[in-house]
Order: C-alpha cells, then sequence, then structure tokens
C-alpha cells in the first residue's frame, strides 16, 4: 500500500513523482518498469522511493488514482446534474474518460493499463485482484442515479443493468485505447449501443 508519506509530501514534489511514475510506464514498452529510472526522473534518493512505497504494485495504485479521481469526479458532476439520467451519465462517461487521454502520455499509459501492460501485467493484476477501490468510488456515484423511470428499478435488477452498461464501455474503451479505432467512430457506436439498450430492441405489439 502507498504510504501516508507519499500523501503528506508537498503538492509540488507529490506531482513530480507521479509525473515520473507517468512517463516510466508510458516510456517502458515491453520491457519491466525501472524503479531507478523513476528515482531519477523525480530526483529522489531510493530511501526516500521506500519511504513512500512499499513495492512495484504501489506504483499501478498512484496512476489508477491519478485517473480514476479526475473522472470520478467528473463523473458525479455530470450524474447530480442530469437529474439522475443513467444513461445520459454513460454516454458522457466515455468523453470524459477520451478527454482525460487527449495528452499523448496519458494516453500510452492507459493504453498499455487497457491491454494489462504487458510486460508488467503481473503488477496490475495484483493490484485489480487486492487493492483497486475504484468500483467502489464508482458506486457512491450511482446514488444520483433516478430508478424512476426504468422498467426494473428493484436492486437487482439495477446492478445488473449497471453491469450491462459498463461492459458496453469497456468495450468502447478496448476498442479506442489498444485497438486504437477511431474515436468519432467508437463514439458512435457506443452511444448506439447505449441508445438500443435504452429503447429496447423488440417492436411494441401496437406497431
Amino acid at each position: 500500500m502507498i504510504k501516508p508519506t507519499f500523501y503528506n509530501l508537498p503538492e509540488e514534489k507529490r506531482r513530480r513523482i507521479t509525473a515520473a511514475i507517468i512517463s516510466e510506464f508510458s516510456e517502458s514498452a515491453d520491457e519491466k518498469v525501472s524503479i531507478n529510472r523513476i528515482i531519477r526522473r523525480a530526483d529522489i534518493s531510493r530511501g526516500s522511493f521506500y519511504q513512500y512505497f512499499e513495492d512495484k504494485v504501489d506504483l499501478i495504485e498512484v496512476l489508477m488514482k491519478s485517473f480514476v479521481e479526475t473522472v470520478l469526479e467528473k463523473l458525479d458532476t455530470t450524474a447530480s446534474g442530469s437529474g439522475g439520467d443513467i444513461f445520459f451519465t454513460y454516454a458522457q462517461l466515455f468523453d470524459t474518460i477520451a478527454a482525460v487521454s487527449e495528452d499523448c502520455e496519458n494516453r500510452t499509459v492507459l493504453r498499455r493499463l487497457t491491454s494489462n501492460l504487458r510486460a508488467n501485467d503481473d503488477l496490475v493484476f495484483e493490484y485489480m485482484k487486492n487493492r483497486f477501490k475504484g468500483i467502489d468510488e464508482f458506486k457512491d456515484c450511482t446514488k444520483h442515479f433516478s430508478r424512476e423511470k426504468l422498467r426494473f428499478p428493484d436492486d437487482t435488477d439495477f446492478e445488473l443493468l449497471l453491469q450491462i452498461l459498463t461492459g458496453i464501455l469497456k468495450n468502447a474503451l478496448f476498442n479506442y485505447y489498444v485497438m486504437e479505432e477511431a474515436y468519432e467512430k467508437v463514439r458512435r457506436d457506443y452511444r448506439r449501443k447505449l441508445a438500443i439498450l435504452q429503447a429496447g430492441a423488440l417492436q411494441t405489439s401496437g406497431r
């Protein structure tokens, strides 16, 4: 786990270390992530590094927190300002995540995280299995969603709807980051899938 000493650092130094970690993951390609290179980039000592982090898995947590906090903040604002419209919020969520990656370095890191970072997939697996809290934080945002207009509003069906919507979102992100399909195509297909789900695929008996 990331140690409290990291969060107690002055903001400028914490950002410098975070930037060094992002740069290392964006440039490491098929190599293993190097703590030595991060130390040099961040201009800190090895002893300081281990005052902040226990292991390399903590580096994944730094990356994920950096992206997830940005996305969740915007998601919370969108969800609360949309009158609880779950489909509108999910439509905006893809745009929000894509906007975070407009920076070339961020896009590279997100692409590698999405594809399990190849050479470093053991780090990603360990983090996602035992430490990732983003899902819990995401669920906090769902409190803004209204079930009033949903055909199946009970807890079980609502959870299943969230799983379906999240699955569609993950597929769109995979196509955008890993398959590197054009943004407009992925966005169009993603929103079309949401529209089909929202409207229902079957015609009503009156038509």
